[in-house]
């Protein structure tokens, strides 16, 4: 169907809506065997409904031509904004896409399957349109950014984590000495812990820790570690 044709027959609602589903179906798949919260029918009821949209706007945009050729003296009169519906749909998605992101222990998950939610919006508004090349081409390339470079990221990227602790200093030495003694203690260490935050509480003789670790790594040996030193009391992993 070329910009100027007058129909939008049956055979090209068919075509597009089945390569929604194919498309969203296939960008679903992989978030679902991730375990995400938004899998397999989200995505593609996203990409459907997205396409779905620029149907019906495409199909307005038919019956304004019908109607400006059939009544010329009106034609002046009829105003077409081609993107609005569009807009919209994309607004939407970001409201669906928060809600997929959650914050647990400090950190926040959900942001890469929110984008995705996202894409496979866009990716059906044009599917709508009949940009089968375009949104074929799009979808193929979402699928290879989560699957091909999740591994880099992980391996390259994503390969530290947040580690907090809680330590309580012994009165032996001041409060200002026991914060430098552990700043000096992970340095040495072959831990490779760094500190990200420190929230001092001297009235508890306590502090918390916000500390980066490799992954690899596990938190009970960086605790043995700082336990072991004379100055502290106790050590708590929050």
């Amino acid at each position: 169907m070329t910009p100027f044709d007058l129909t939008l027959g049956n055979t090209q609602i068919f075509i597009r809506i089945s390569t929604a589903i194919i498309i969203g179906g296939m960008i679903g798949y992989e978030r679902g065997c991730n375990n995400r919260p938004a899998g397999f029918r989200t995505h593609i009821l996203v990409c459907l409904g997205a396409a779905i949209v620029s149907l019906i706007q495409e199909q307005l945009r038919v019956n304004i031509i019908k109607l400006a050729i059939d009544n010329p003296n009106l034609g002046e009169n009829f105003k077409s904004d081609l993107g609005r519906l569009g807009a919209q749909v994309i607004s939407g998605i970001g409201f669906l896409g928060a809600g997929t992101i959650m914050k647990e222990r400090g950190t926040i998950e959900g942001l890469t399957t929110a984008a995705s939610l996202w894409a496979t919006g866009c990716i059906g508004l044009g599917i709508g349109w009949g940009f089968y090349t375009l949104s074929v081409t799009s979808g193929i390339a979402v699928i290879i950014v989560l699957v091909t470079l999740k591994k880099l990221e992980v391996s390259l990227i994503n390969n530290k984590r947040t580690v907090k602790l809680e330590v309580v200093f012994t009165e032996e030495n001041n409060y200002g000495e026991n914060i430098l003694m552990i700043y000096e203690l992970l340095k040495r260490s072959n831990l490779k812990a760094k500190i990200k935050d420190i929230k001092k509480d001297s009235e508890e003789n306590k502090a918390r820790y916000i500390l980066i670790m490799p992954k690899q790594l596990n938190p009970i040996d960086l605790i043995s570690e700082i336990a072991k030193s004379p100055f502290v009391k106790q050590v708590t992993h929050l």
